[in-house]
């Protein structure tokens, strides 16, 4: 199991400054991209050039958003997600102009072997500007894309898309376990507003069924996290168990 040392004593991301891809190579993606998952061509294209002083690094990698304080408590945010979730994923901010969007992908960067997360700026700008608990919000959407990685490692994807024109599964399934990781936070912190993962979630609904894309209506998308969050909150189940209850859930959507 992934152990996290505390980010102000181990220094547990490497924050790299100033560090991102060509706005065109990423805009020209996002305009043919409009899911949330990526193939590896399509990660090449967001993904940050410039490696050549971090990809030896022993610990997850967070490319700077430009902001220290804010890196810092993402840093924080995501070793608590890598723990419960038991993945090591590579994480990059990206040029997201235009296309707020957050991603997640096989692609393995930065010798990371469970694939990597990107965060658009724009959608991080989109988040800190919530009316209630931004950085929440921001934790929100990194749930969701690890919750992605989660299938990843464990070959949920295909059962999840099997029979299915769209996303739709894969999508809800990952809102589940953004739900589970916030009924986790509950349980440690009982203040923790974790209806903030409902709302951003919830906003981040749409009602196309004919997109191959289509993620599922604000109601749906809320009713996920609302399960996830129980499995964790109220009964208190464990990874293993959550990821099994996660896919039952998902699989009668």
């Amino acid at each position: 199991m992934i152990t996290r040392r505390d980010a102000a004593l181990g220094g547990l991301f490497t924050i790299v400054w100033n560090v991102f891809p060509c706005a065109c190579h990423a805009q020209a993606a996002l305009a043919r991209v409009p899911g949330c998952t990526l193939d590896d061509d399509e990660a090449e294209a967001l993904l940050p050039r410039d490696t050549a002083d971090i990809t030896e690094a022993k610990d997850p990698v967070l490319v700077s958003s430009g902001d220290r304080e804010l890196d810092y408590a993402m840093a924080q945010n995501l070793s608590h997600i890598t723990d419960l979730f038991e993945v090591l994923p590579g994480f990059a901010y990206f040029d997201d102009t235009g296309h707020p969007n957050a991603f997640a992908t096989r692609r393995e960067y930065l010798n990371r072997t469970d694939g990597t997360v990107l965060f658009g700026r724009g959608l991080l700008a989109r988040c800190l500007a919530a009316p209630e608990s931004p950085d929440v919000a921001v934790s929100a959407v990194c749930a969701h894309e690890f919750g992605h990685i989660v299938q990843f490692k464990l070959g949920l994807q295909p059962a999840l898309r099997e029979g299915q024109a769209t996303m739709k599964r894969v999508e809800l399934n990952a809102d589940f376990m953004s739900g589970y990781y916030a009924g986790r936070r509950k349980l440690e912190r009982p203040t923790y507003p974790a209806a903030v993962y409902a709302t951003t979630q919830y906003s981040a609904g749409d009602t196309h069924f004919d997109s191959p894309y289509h993620h599922g209506t604000p109601d749906e998308r809320a009713a996920a996290i609302v399960r996830g969050f129980e499995t964790a909150y109220r009964d208190k189940r464990g990874l293993t168990d959550a990821v099994q209850v996660g896919m039952d859930y998902a699989l009668t959507l």
